[in-house]
C-alpha cells in the first residue's frame, strides 16, 4: 500500500506564478502510482470536473474533500483524498477551529481498516498549530491504527537548521506532540535530513531555508510495516509546487 503526501500550491493555479501547474501535478502524482494521495492546497477540488479528472487519471475510484474557510483574498486552502479503498467513515472537522482544513477518514485497506488523517496547519504561528493538532489527536485517540500526515507548517527537533536564520522560529511544540503519539516516519530515516520545502517553484512567498514541515506520521503497528520513505525531488516537482511529495510503502 502505498500512502503519498502532497501540498500542490494552490491547487496548481495559474494566478500564483503565472503557469497552470495541474498538468504537472497530475504527471507527478500517476508517476509515483499510490492507492492513497493526499493533497493539501486543493484550491478549487470542490468544482466535480476537477476531483473527477484526478480520479479518473489516477485511477483512483474514491475521494473526499474538507472544505476550507475563505483567506482575505478569497481563496480556499481545502484538503482532499484520493483513494483505491473504500471510504467508511469521513469526518470533517469544524472549519472555525483550522486556518485551512483537516479531515479523518477510516478506510478499509488491504492492512484492515486504517483511520487516515489529512491536514494543513496554521502557515505562520506555532500557538494556532498547537491548538489544531491538539483537536485532531483528541478526536484520533479512539483508533488503534492510524496514519496522521500532511503539511504541518511545523520543523523537527530532529532536523539541523542554520543558526541565526530568520524566516521562522525552530519551534517543535507540535512536532514533539506528534512523537508523543506517533512515529514519525521520516524522522530517523538514514540520508536525512528529508526537507519537503521550497522547491525551485515560483510561489507566493520567498522562502530559502531548507524545511522539513511535510510528514507521514503513523501508529506503532503501521509503522513497523512501512518501507521505503522518499522525497520526490526531480525536474517535475520543482515545476509542480513549491513542496516536494512525501512517500511511505507499507506491507
Amino acid at each position: 500500500m502505498r500512502v503519498m503526501s502532497y501540498n500542490i500550491l494552490c491547487g496548481g493555479q495559474a494566478h500564483v506564478n503565472g503557469t497552470d501547474r495541474l498538468a504537472d501535478i497530475l504527471t507527478v502524482a500517476t508517476s509515483a502510482a499510490p492507492d492513497i494521495l493526499a493533497l493539501q492546497e486543493a484550491n478549487h477540488f470542490d468544482r466535480p470536473e476537477v476531483a473527477d479528472r484526478f480520479a479518473k487519471a489516477l485511477g483512483l475510484p474514491f475521494h473526499a474533500l474538507s472544505v476550507a474557510r475563505a483567506y482575505e483574498d478569497g481563496e480556499r486552502y481545502h484538503v482532499a483524498v484520493f483513494t483505491r479503498y473504500h471510504i467508511v467513515m469521513d469526518h470533517n472537522f469544524s472549519e472555525n477551529r483550522f486556518q485551512s482544513a483537516a479531515q479523518s477518514l477510516m478506510l478499509n485497506t488491504p492492512l484492515g481498516r486504517i483511520s487516515l488523517v489529512n491536514l494543513h496547519l496554521h502557515a505562520s504561528n506555532e500557538a494556532k498549530r498547537l491548538q489544531e493538532i491538539t483537536t485532531v489527536l483528541a478526536y484520533q485517540k479512539q483508533f488503534p491504527c492510524q496514519i496522521v500526515l500532511g503539511d504541518f507548517n511545523a520543523v523537527s527537533r530532529k532536523d539541523p537548521y542554520p543558526p541565526g536564520q530568520s524566516e521562522f522560529e525552530p519551534l517543535t511544540l507540535v512536532t514533539d506532540k506528534m512523537s508523543g503519539r506517533l512515529t514519525d516516519l521520516f524522522g530517523d530515516v538514514p540520508g536525512g535530513p528529508h526537507w519537503t520545502h521550497p522547491s525551485r517553484a515560483v510561489a507566493d512567498h520567498d522562502r530559502k531555508v531548507p524545511r522539513r514541515i511535510d510528514y507521514i506520521y503513523a501508529s506503532p503497528d503501521l509503522a513497523a510495516r512501512a518501507a521505503n520513505p522518499s522525497v520526490l525531488r526531480t525536474k517535475a516537482t520543482h515545476r509542480a509546487s513549491d513542496h516536494f511529495p512525501i512517500i511511505v510503502d507499507f506491507d
